[in-house]
């Protein structure tokens, strides 16, 4: 049995609602509103009732969120639906009271943007450089804007000026890696005048004087107010090289103010602004707070700009070198926000700080809930713990240990407070919910890299303990080759993360074994098991086992290597700065089947450290330094020296970047009947300055 950790999760506090209360208090955007307060008006917890806090559903999406959850009625539907996005660049929607999944839509790749639900319409961005409105009901896209980057922003909907909605997002460049990017206002779904989807206007004059920073973007979450005379802004980060903070006119894009954080290495600034609207705590004009990677929060006049107060946490604690990436939380004169080092309270009008609490990195932006005099303060950490604090006083009044990092926000509604999980889960704690240990699940059968002879199907089988009782086990299978998941209730392959139940030797019991049978073609293939126990409490096993195996082909599918590059070579600049050209090249072979020779080579080529794949010679279709570059999944055909032959070489090349990076090279060769290698041979190499000759 395995040592485990628990996750990172979404988190929901839940009751007996009724749909009506379930829809009072919604939080449908990132931080709940335009400005980013971060604060519910539910008072179903307090500091005297955190501490009964248990889960109440949990979800497995399928794949690691570091997106945050938000939580919208779909009136429809008659229910609020949880919506949430993974690194799989699936976008799924869970009934918010009991964990139901009602649709998943999949994006061409990963989803790191918190979506914003207006109407029926959902906005949500992807690195594939797409921001889409969905049916909030279906998951059905309505429209999608494309643009030029990796949208990893979170969409702010807001009607600036009463002339209709638009989306504000950011892009954080071609790669996503300080490549250029802009900020843009899109026209949303309707009602408005102009086409759905439709650029309205945008922004990239970064930089003092405008323009001269042209590699920085934003994926600094907007924020929306109005200014001392009515005029509507849009207010945000910048990406490094710049690190600044800046604030448009809603309606045209026009700079209104540029603020300068203190210029550090990666000084990003990638939180969201959090407004406090003119006349409110004594400022006539109003005030941005915003924090930056410099380890410093800033309070900014919201009409000019300038500068009010400023907190330096790194001076307060000198051991703090982690930065800043929190979005604070308002209420009333009290700032709340993490730091390199635990959670802060500061007076929102003079900086004083109120009350600090832990040392670990808290990038997940806290938020408020309860009743005036017991409110509590919600958030993740990055060593996995999720803890309520004593507003008031900073005290602790529950945790959560996790085990792994925490980088996303709770939503709070419908009587809960919803949190997503890198280990893929989205879970829901109630107050008075179950409090005991969670299941724990084992694998016996396959053994992770066995390689399983073809009798027409494979069995899976393992133990499940726990300290309340086993209830099932879910199991889901994964074609490695083509991502697709085992759906046994359709016998089909499907793009969407699907599990399905094992029979228990003891349902009930503290300790089962499990088992299942999966039938399997007579290619055989490459498959991905993980088994998932739930107990009688409704609790999943958070850490999911895996096992990775292979079922030998019947069919006789080609053989495939990968000769030069090997395994962590070293290559290094010829010229400093420029990029070079590596050859790649190995071998093909098919001697059996109907039709006997090597048709084709497929390579694949990923930036291990973008995430984003080679596009070949022709490039990705568009524009620009990096078009040779995309983060969705790329194929490309590789040059036969013998097409049809029974045994050929092979080649193929691809040009580097101008900086070091670490590549992942994949090849597989296809026989003339039609049979791919399932093996994929893959190799891992490194492009490093000269005299360094580690690849890791």
């Amino acid at each position: 049995m395995r040592r485990r950790a628990a996750p990172l999760v979404a988190l929901v506090l839940a009751g007996t609602l009724t749909a009506g209360a379930a829809w009072a208090n919604p939080w449908p955007m990132f931080h709940r509103d335009q400005t980013h307060t971060g604060v519910s008006p539910e008072t179903f917890v307090s500091t005297a009732n955190a501490s009964t806090l248990g889960i109440a559903w949990q979800q497995n999406t399928g794949a690691s969120v570091q997106a945050s959850p938000v939580v919208a009625k779909v009136a429809s539907l008659g229910k609020s639906l949880v919506f949430v996005g993974n690194v799989a660049g699936k976008v799924s929607a869970y009934d918010s009271l009991t964990g139901q999944r009602r649709w998943v839509f999949s994006a061409g790749a990963n989803v790191n943007s918190t979506a914003a639900v207006v109407g029926n319409a959902v906005y949500v961005g992807s690195s594939d450089h797409n921001l889409y409105a969905l049916n909030a009901a279906t998951g059905k896209p309505i429209c999608t804007w494309q643009g030029p980057g990796v949208i990893s922003s979170s969409p702010l909907v807001v009607n600036p000026d009463g002339t209709g909605k638009v989306v504000y997002v950011g892009d954080n460049g071609f790669t996503g890696n300080d490549d250029g990017g802009h900020l843009w206002a899109i026209n949303a779904v309707d009602p408005n005048t102009a086409k759905n989807c439709s650029t309205k206007w945008s922004f990239n004059d970064f930089g003092d004087p405008p323009g001269s920073q042209p590699l920085v973007g934003s994926w600094s979450p907007p924020a929306f107010a109005k200014d001392v005379n009515g005029r509507p802004l849009i207010v945000f980060g910048s990406s490094s090289p710049e690190g600044a903070v800046y604030a448009l006119d809603a309606r045209t894009g026009a700079k209104v103010w540029r603020f300068q954080t203190r210029i550090e290495y990666d000084s990003d600034v990638g939180a969201g602004p959090t407004i406090s609207p003119p006349g409110v705590n004594g400022f006539a004009d109003g005030v941005v707070y915003v924090a930056g990677k410099d380890r410093v929060v800033y309070a900014l006049n919201l009409r000019t700009g300038a500068l009010i107060w400023s907190f330096d946490f790194a001076a307060d604690q000198p051991s703090v070198t982690d930065p800043a990436r929190s979005t604070a939380a308002l209420l009333g004169r009290t700032l709340v926000l993490g730091s390199g080092a635990g959670v802060y309270a500061l007076d929102a009008v003079t900086g004083a700080k109120l009350w600090h609490t832990g040392t670990v990195e808290v990038v997940s932006s806290p938020a408020i809930v309860g009743p005036s005099g017991s409110r509590i303060v919600v958030f993740g950490d990055r060593d996995g713990t999720i803890q309520a604090l004593s507003f008031a006083t900073g005290a602790v009044v529950w945790t959560y240990a996790t085990g792994s990092n925490l980088y996303a926000s709770p939503a709070i509604a419908n009587g809960r407070i919803y949190l997503t999980a890198a280990t893929g889960f989205v879970y829901a704690f109630a107050v008075g919910g179950p409090a005991g240990g969670v299941p724990d699940t084992a694998i016996s059968s396959p053994t992770p890299g066995s390689v399983l002879p073809n009798t027409g199907s494979v069995s899976f089988s393992g133990t499940a303990t726990d300290d309340v009782g086993v209830s099932q086990v879910l199991l889901g299978v994964k074609d490695r080759n083509t991502g697709r998941w085992w759906d046994p209730s359709t016998s089909s392959w499907t793009t969407s993360f699907t599990q399905f139940t094992a029979t228990l030797s003891a349902p009930g019991a503290a300790s089962t074994s499990w088992s299942r049978g999966m039938s399997v073609p007579a290619s055989g293939g490459l498959y991905l098991l993980q088994a998932e126990a739930v107990d009688g409490d409704g609790q999943h096993d958070p850490i999911v086992p895996l096992a990775d195996f292979e079922v030998d082909s019947l069919t006789h599918p080609p053989t495939t290597t990968i000769e030069d590059p090997v395994q962590d070579q070293v290559f290094h600049f010829p010229t400093e700065g420029v990029p070079f050209t590596i050859d790649i090249s190995g071998t093909a072979t098919d001697v059996q089947g109907d039709h006997p020779g090597v048709a084709k080579v497929w390579i694949s080529i990923k930036n291990l450290e973008h995430n984003e794949y080679y596009c070949g010679s022709v490039g990705c279709g568009t524009s620009g330094e990096s078009s040779s570059w995309q983060p969705t999944y790329t194929k490309i055909a590789a040059v036969v020296t013998s097409p049809n032959a029974t045994s050929t070489t092979w080649s193929s090349s691809f040009l580097t970047y101008d900086h070091p990076h670490r590549y992942r090279i994949a090849a597989w060769a296809v026989d003339r009947d039609g049979n791919a290698d399932l093996v994929n041979p893959s190799i891992r190499i490194c492009v490093r300055a000269l005299g360094d000759e580690v690849c890791y």
